[in-house]
């Protein structure tokens, strides 16, 4: 066995004096090696080199137990980190002794260290030399250093940078409580293995008694026991001001951190759902083997309890530990109740940065910290105060002040019962309100600020633009002001550090609800802060909310806004609300956009009146919205009132009805009713044309519209003819490489494909994507969408390779910019999915498709049409496997739902009635395919008209099908009736599947006439 390059690691607070120097040097001539550090350790960075340097490589820990040395971060650090280690091979007081130079033994923590075998500090040189003769007995048995039993190295973090604070006291109890609860049933003590169920546990308290900071400190002090890493959570369940903040938000911010962590320990990402990261964590918190731990701080109450399982560690190797208000998470974590400090640790907080002057001063300390209830909020608040108090007995005259009646303090103590220790209400509320009496008008402002936004970290560019826009102030007038304001407070212990570079301060909850209280009288301040801020987040979401790459940036922005616009009283926060839900909509997070839609058409509608052009606009959007989750007939119903409104307040040329006639359209023709989309969209067409011009955008825009529903009901003659038209008019009008130029031109090359004219669309797709990755960049939206569109082409003339390679990546791009969730992205999978299938690759299509499946039902809902768009996909893949049976069974479950939520005669149920019927055709039912196939016919014909190409295909199949029964006389029937008139039409006028077909059908003809001779 390696043998320890020190025998002994002297443990002792700097503060002791010259009496733990004399023992190490007496150690040192009785020939034991002494790791011995003169200088003091009070940093994080310092206490990892103390490590490095000596604990790990030495045999024992000698802990100079003075009542100064539970007080010091480095010596509980070293401590700990030596107990847990020599815990692991059975009795930890082998490998960790205490030297006591007080009179008892009260002030040593863990309770194990007790010990009648503790040795008392010498006071004479005898008791000095049987000291040194016990511990050089004590190391003689001991052959291998610290670090080969338990590795002893600080841990990394992720989620918070470790600062701790120079302000904590005591709570050495607690701490050691703490770790029992999170590795009991361990057997750690004995084997140093990990609990495969992994401890959870839960710190509960009032508002301020130091929950988190108790968390940090046990993180800090305990980081040995966690060679696998310290995770930080913050849940920012404690803000009663931020009552929007709904699940969904919330957990939002739960998943922006975990891909934080995620990201930090090196796992890539990008594009990936939130429970795809958290296994990706999970499985690197495994294969380290190491134990963690997970914090989740200051978790709401009220949470359902899947809502706060999901906050927990992901892998049993990790420990979570919970800090909350709410005692209503017994059942899922034991806990324990953070009271109030010790009478000695109040003391120590509140006299930390000016000691008392005699005992006189000293007595009247602790008398304040009783009235102060103990409160480590409110005593760290008083002592900040206390260092530029002018009196010469602070803690008495601070007493007296308080004693005096403030009618503002006893009020706000009331509204604070809820969250104060009882009986000491008032001199918590009036310390407070003190402090904040005492700032400058800066700082005064940014705690005004602070009240009214969210618990979220809060910026300091958002601080200096509130500041201009609120005073009229220039930029570097404006910077002055916020740094002064983050000095001030930071000062007054009234906010604390945030941002890994301490460029944000976030606020305690009851430092806000007690600026509130005392801004009451001067609410129009509050209110210009808050209009400032409305203004200022409003400039900054609408820079960046339309474009998802610049997302990232407006995080802490958008959850501000949120908090802002809860109920939007203004037209301004309506305006804000509006924008925040096009940041969401262009996440696609549909539902949250939504709620910010209906928030804001609530307060539209009435303080503009339901028949406002703006209300309308609103209505409009929300439609959109509820389109794209699938609400069709939701998304139908809000159109049609907008356009009946429309059509009678404003007429039917006003620009606000023609927008509401075209989004009816689009809604029409997403349910599949294209005569009611189309006569729409002519009569838009007709309006903008005559009233706008025939070179306006939105008629241009109009011809799109029209052309898609044309499109859609097979007409591809007259979609290609509008399409050329807008093209040439955008080319002439706007320029040929405008954004809407570029977009006329890959609607008309995807007409170009549906007739057949590969070549031609590859050329014309070809040239867009070239001029959209130059003036638009690789990464834009419409760049990936021609690149979809190429790929389509590429996959039609059997360029496989080619069509795989931009697909994956624009799917690569997708979901770094967007993220595995978003529609688009989604589409680029089954895009890609379905290339892979063609290709071959059946397996890897089936695992492409059975994710997307999976995440479309989470995030879209099961009865979404996208949804059954991928069961639908992922049916064809298992036929193509051979899976008949699954296939099967995912065909018969879409149809139904299809059937359900989109109606007997919608072209997806119709494509789905077709898709079955092929599937039962593997499995030799023919006759169930005859039925299938008959029923699709009549409606598709009903439908879509007897010369729409999906009418050929339809008629096509149940004329196969005849023939393979034997009915040769109903085949003929079928073709007779619906596939005869393909041959006296002009090719040119038939998409390519028909000409495909026509040849068949001249074939069938001719075989027939033949066998009539």
């Amino acid at each position: 066995m390696a043998t320890g390059e020190y025998d002994v690691f002297l443990s002792h607070a700097w503060a002791d004096g010259d009496r733990p120097q004399q023992i190490a040097e007496a150690l040192t001539q009785a020939g034991l090696r002494v790791w011995f550090d003169a200088a003091e350790i009070a940093d994080f960075s310092s206490i990892t080199r103390a490590v490095t340097e000596g604990l790990a490589n030495s045999k024992a820990l000698l802990a100079y137990y003075s009542a100064t040395y539970p007080l010091r971060r480095a010596c509980q650090w070293e401590l700990t980190a030596a107990f847990l280690a020599a815990q692991s091979e059975g009795d930890p007081r082998r490998r960790v002794l205490v030297v006591n130079p007080e009179s008892g033994p009260a002030h040593i923590h863990p309770i194990a260290l007790r010990d009648a075998k503790f040795l008392q500090a010498p006071t004479s040189d005898g008791e000095m030399e049987r000291l040194v003769e016990a511990i050089v007995d004590q190391v003689g048995q001991l052959t291998t250093p610290l670090a080969d039993i338990q590795p002893l190295t600080a841990p990394n973090w992720y989620g918070i940078k470790p600062v701790g604070s120079t302000r904590f006291v005591g709570r050495l109890k607690e701490m050691w409580e703490i770790h029992s609860l999170l590795h009991a049933g361990d057997v750690a003590q004995i084997t140093g293995a990990v609990s495969a169920t992994g401890g959870i546990g839960q710190v509960q308290g009032l508002g301020g008694v130091g929950k988190s900071l108790l968390a940090e400190e046990y993180a800090l002090h305990f980081g040995a026991a966690y060679p696998g890493g310290v995770f930080w959570l913050r849940a920012y369940g404690n803000d009663d001001a931020n009552a929007a903040l709904g699940p969904e938000e919330r957990d939002a911010l739960r998943s922006d951190q975990v891909r934080g962590i995620a990201e930090r320990l090196g796992i890539n990402a990008q594009g990936l759902t939130t429970d795809q990261v958290e296994g990706a964590l999970a499985h690197t918190i495994g294969s380290e083997g190491k134990c963690c731990l997970w914090v989740v701080d200051d978790a709401p109450n009220g949470m359902e309890p899947d809502a706060l399982r999901r906050w927990f560690a992901p892998h049993a190797l990790a420990r979570t530990l919970i800090t909350t208000r709410s005692h209503e998470y017994g059942s899922l974590a034991r806990g324990i109740d953070l009271s109030v400090l010790t009478p000695d640790e109040a003391h120590q907080l509140l006299t930390s940065r000016r000691p008392p002057a005699g005992e006189a001063e000293d007595n009247e300390a602790r008398l304040l910290a009783e009235d102060l209830g103990r409160h480590a909020l409110a005593l760290d608040v008083t002592a900040s105060a206390l260092v530029s108090y002018g009196s010469d007995e602070p803690y008495h005259k601070f007493r007296e002040e308080l004693a005096s009646r403030d009618d503002d303090a006893l009020e706000l103590a009331t509204e604070l019962a809820d969250a104060l220790p009882n009986g000491h209400e008032r001199s918590i509320a009036q310390t407070m309100l003190r402090s904040i009496r005492h700032l400058g008008d800066a700082a005064l402002d940014f705690l005004r600020l602070a009240s009214v936004l969210a618990v979220a970290p809060i910026p300091a560019s958002l601080v200096k633009a509130v500041f201009e826009k609120a005073d009229g102030l220039d930029p570097g007038r404006a910077e002055q002001r916020q740094r002064k304001a983050f000095y001030e407070v930071t000062k007054a212990s009234l906010a604390e550090i945030a941002g890994e570079k301490g460029e944000a301060r976030t606020v305690h909850t009851l430092v806000s609800r007690a600026v509130r209280f005392h801004e009451r009288a001067q609410s129009s301040r509050t209110q210009a802060v808050r209009s400032a801020a409305v203004e200022a987040l409003t400039s900054e979401t609408a820079q960046a909310a339309e474009d998802p790459r610049l997302h990232k940036q407006i995080e802490l922005h958008v959850a501000h806004a949120r908090q802002l616009v809860s109920i939007p009283s203004t037209m301004n926060e309506a305006l804000l609300a509006d924008w925040v839900a096009r940041y969401d909509f262009k996440r696609g997070a549909y539902a949250s956009a939504r709620t910010s839609l209906e928030r804001e058409f609530q307060f539209r509608r009435a303080h503009r009146g339901p028949e406002h052009p703006d209300t309308l606009t609103v209505m409009n959007n929300l439609a959109e919205t509820l389109r794209a989750q699938g609400e069709l007939s939701g998304a139908r119903m809000l159109h049609e009132g907008a356009l009946e409104i429309g059509r009678r307040e404003l007429g039917v040329e006003h620009p606000n009805t023609l927008a509401s006639m075209g989004s009816l359209g689009m809604t029409l023709r997403a349910q599949g009713d294209l005569p009611g989309a189309r006569v729409l969209e002519e009569e838009v067409l007709a309006i903008r044309r005559r009233v706008q011009g025939p070179e306006h955008r939105n008629t241009l825009t109009a011809m799109n519209n029209l052309a898609a529903t044309l499109q859609a009901e097979g007409d591809l003659r007259g979609a290609r003819r509008l399409h050329e038209e807008a093209l040439a008019i955008r080319r002439r009008v706007l320029g040929p490489e405008h954004p809407d130029t570029l977009r006329s031109m890959n609607n008309l090359a995807e007409i170009l494909q549906a007739q057949g004219d590969l070549a031609g669309a590859r050329k014309l797709q070809g040239r867009t994507l070239e001029l959209k990755r130059s003036l638009l960049g690789p990464e834009h939206p419409d760049t990936l969408t021609s690149m979809s569109n190429l790929a389509a082409t590429l996959e039609a003339q059997g360029d496989l390779f080619g069509a795989r390679k931009l697909q994956e990546e624009v799917l690569e791009v997708r979901r770094h910019v967007l993220g595995l969730e978003h529609p688009d992205t989604l589409t680029s999978m089954n895009n890609l999915a379905e290339t892979l299938r063609i290709h071959g690759d059946l397996a890897g299509a089936r695992k492409l498709q059975e994710e997307v499946l999976k995440i479309s039902r989470r995030v879209r809902g099961p009865e979404h049409p996208s949804t059954l768009t991928s069961m639908n996909n992922l049916g064809l893949t298992l036929r193509a496997q051979g899976d008949s049976r699954g296939a099967r069974r995912l065909h018969e479950d879409t149809l139904a739902l299809r059937r359900r939520v989109l109606g007997p005669e919608h072209p997806d149920t119709l494509s789905s009635m077709n898709n079955l019927a092929i599937t039962l055709q593997d499995q030799g039912d023919l006759a169930g395919v005859r039925k299938l196939q008959e029923e699709t016919l009549l409606l598709i014909g009903r439908v879509l008209g007897p010369e729409h190409p999906h009418t050929s295909i339809s008629a096509w199949n149940l004329f196969l099908t005849l023939y393979s029964l034997g009915e040769a006389a109903a085949a003929r029937g079928v073709l007779n009736r619906n596939l005869l008139w393909l041959l006296d039409r002009d090719p040119a006028t038939l998409g390519a599947n028909q000409r495909n077909i026509r040849e068949h059908v001249a074939q069938t003809v001719k075989d027939d006439s033949r066998g009539a001779k």
